[in-house]
């Protein structure tokens, strides 16, 4: 059997042809649906991030000014935190501060009983504006939550926080 050009030629662009048809059904085409299915995880991990990102967007880093206040200005602090707090939708219910505390390392503490009436979703805003604070530093001592039988959303919340105090002028 001879071989003419013209027979070379077709059997060498057939063979081609099923090399590179091969080729792409065999590796370039399950390339692609991996491909396809990295793109998907891909665009749900961003949507993660993002919607991480725009819920904790409400963070922020505690300035320099930050920090425990002098006693002058307890009451300037203690009416930063309620004008706040009923600005976002808080009902305070009684605000009791009690003694001062014994001056641990460079501050005192005072500790403040707050009685409030809420929803879930404003006691969490009022736990993040305690950190939002830009006249004092206070943290969250404890708090006792309980849910009212004829309104389960709404909330009666105890809770008590430490506004640190500092200056010498403190000392006992």
């Amino acid at each position: 059997m001879e071989f003419t050009k013209e027979k070379l030629i077709s059997i060498v662009a057939a063979t081609t042809v099923a090399i590179i048809l091969g080729l792409y059904l065999f590796l370039y085409n399950p390339l692609i649906g991996k491909l396809k299915v990295a793109y998907l995880e891909c665009e749900n991990i961003e949507a993660e991030v993002l919607q991480a990102r725009n819920s904790t967007a409400f963070l922020k880093t505690i300035g320099a000014k930050k920090g425990p206040i002098v006693e002058e200005d307890i009451a300037l602090a203690i009416g930063e935190l309620t004008r706040e707090g009923r600005l976002k939708g808080i009902d305070f219910i009684s605000m009791t501060s009690k003694k001062i505390g014994k001056k641990e390392m460079l501050y005192k503490i005072l500790p403040i009983e707050i009685e409030t009436e809420s929803t879930y979703k404003e006691f969490g805003v009022l736990l993040g504006l305690l950190g939002d604070l830009e006249k004092s530093l206070i943290t969250v001592k404890s708090f006792n939550m309980k849910s009212y039988k004829e309104a389960p959303a709404k909330l009666k919340t105890k809770l008590v926080v430490n506004m640190y105090i500092s200056g010498e002028e403190n000392a006992e």
